[in-house]
């Protein structure tokens, strides 16, 4: 008698688990859509610059609609990813991540970049080659980009997006503190 309704409370906890759980994927599944997020290089290139990584740590966007209660700022990981972005162009972007956020318009963004390393490659009458490399000091933590016109990611949907660095402008290796700008400008794709 006593394992008969110990039994019964075991079913009834297991149905309820899967009722939750089900619920929970089917609520996530409608309301979520893909960030495919990339990075380029906007022109003209650097002289004596072979290359620029940059990595990326997190990004946050900015939901237009966020409630009087709410900031409105969700943060996404991107695991650190570092890409060399010198000369790409939103056709051959380096590609950051996939992300699933919600299915909403977004009208700000906050990018994240722990870290900028530039490889300068120098050449003395075609005699005398020379490279070294770079670590940049951040004159931010974080690039804020404000959209022109929100970006609206749809559930089911992907939504590409390309944040383009002006690395010419952005970069100052003149300075005894070779220091990296942020500002970007972000292309939707799709």
């Amino acid at each position: 008698m006593k394992s008969s309704k110990l039994m019964t409370i075991i079913v009834a906890i297991i149905i309820v688990a899967v009722v939750a759980g089900g619920g929970y994927y089917a609520y996530h599944y409608e309301t979520t859509g893909t960030l495919k997020m990339s990075a380029a290089d906007s022109p003209p290139s650097i002289n004596g610059v072979a290359a620029v990584y940059v990595t990326f740590s997190s990004v946050a966007l900015h939901s237009d609609k966020a409630s009087s209660n709410s900031t409105g700022w969700t943060n996404y990981s991107l695991h650190d990813k570092t890409v060399n972005i010198l000369n790409l162009t939103a056709s051959n972007a380096a590609f950051l991540s996939n992300l699933s956020v919600h299915a909403s318009s977004y009208n700000m963004m906050k990018l994240y970049i722990k870290n900028v390393t530039v490889h300068v490659s120098l050449s003395f009458a075609g005699i005398l080659n020379s490279s070294t490399t770079i670590n940049m000091s951040l004159a931010h933590a974080f690039a804020l980009v404000v959209f022109v016109h929100p970006v609206t990611v749809s559930a089911h949907a992907t939504t590409s997006m390309v944040t383009n660095f002006n690395l010419s402008n952005n970069i100052e290796l003149n300075s005894s503190a070779h220091k990296f700008n942020m500002s970007a400008t972000v292309n939707v794709l799709s």
